[in-house]
């Protein structure tokens, strides 16, 4: 169910099996979200989470509710696909709106074009978005060049002049093993290294900063015999600070549960989820 190939995991990028998602008529996952602090019993939080998908498989909305006494605030992330099945579109709510990504990709679905704008909402409600106004804020096109097996992507500004680049290196297989970053103007970098595991799913990613030996944040995972990812722990300068555990359905294989802890409190975040499915023809 879970797709990490591209280290997404939990991030506003899709990171759901489409096929998979299509093949079982999923159409919601709706989590209800409980804590429970060091020594005390588990409460609700009155938070709720759900990932909502359409007939293809393709993740349309991701919404995060929290409830008090006074209010409901929800905060909505709506995607858009081409005709490829690529996200042109996603759109997040704050508090003063939304505001957008709008993606282009040339005819190998890379992405060469991408526009961040302001917009004003015509409907009274978040959840049924209409676009009545549009203000683009910037926009950054990416340009693509090869040198062996490493692929360079340099990043221009809205007036066109480039101000950062990154290098992707691949192994024999087509691994990505590591990823450089360097601003231009103040020529900062830094980089990250990729590890797998036997099976060729990503086993963790180490996070480098300037010349620092050392990581400064790693993220590793653990998967199932079906290559569902089981658990994810966050490290800060090599001190783990949240371990999360994925249970999933023993028959459907769909997510069932999200356990997060944050070693530094001790917190646990429990989130149970329930499923609906489209009606099968």
């Amino acid at each position: 169910m879970i797709n990490n190939g591209m280290a997404n995991l939990f991030t506003e990028t899709p990171f759901f099996n489409e096929k998979y998602i299509r093949s079982v008529n999923l159409k919601s996952i709706i989590g209800t979200i409980s804590s429970k602090k060091e020594l005390g019993a588990i409460k609700k939080s009155g938070k709720k989470e759900a990932y909502i998908f359409n007939k293809k498989g393709n993740l349309i909305i991701h919404y995060l509710s929290n409830n008090t006494k006074s209010k409901t605030d929800t905060v909505f992330t709506f995607y858009e696909y081409n005709k490829e099945n690529k996200n042109s579109v996603m759109r997040v709510s704050d508090s003063y709106g939304f505001y957008s990504y709008t993606k282009n990709y040339d005819s190998t679905s890379r992405l060469v074009n991408q526009v961040y704008s302001r917009e004003k909402n015509a409907s009274k409600s978040k959840m049924n978005f209409k676009l009545e106004e549009r203000y683009i804020i910037f926009e950054e096109s990416y340009q693509y060049s090869f040198q062996d097996s490493v692929q360079i992507v340099t990043t221009l500004n809205s007036n066109g002049r480039p101000y950062k680049i990154e290098k992707k290196f691949y192994d024999m297989l087509g691994y990505l093993t590591k990823s450089t970053t360097k601003l231009l103007i103040s020529n900062k970098t830094k980089y990250e290294l990729y590890h797998y595991n036997d099976r060729g799913f990503l086993k963790s990613i180490q996070y480098f900063k300037e010349a620092i030996k050392l990581p400064i944040k790693e993220i590793k995972y653990d998967y199932d015999e079906w290559g569902n990812v089981t658990f994810m722990d966050e490290y800060k300068n090599n001190e783990r600070i949240i371990h999360k555990e994925l249970l999933y359905e023993p028959s459907t294989l769909i997510l069932k549960t999200i356990l997060s802890q944050d070693l530094v409190s001790n917190l646990i975040t429990i989130t149970k989820f329930k499923s609906k499915f489209y009606n099968k023809i």
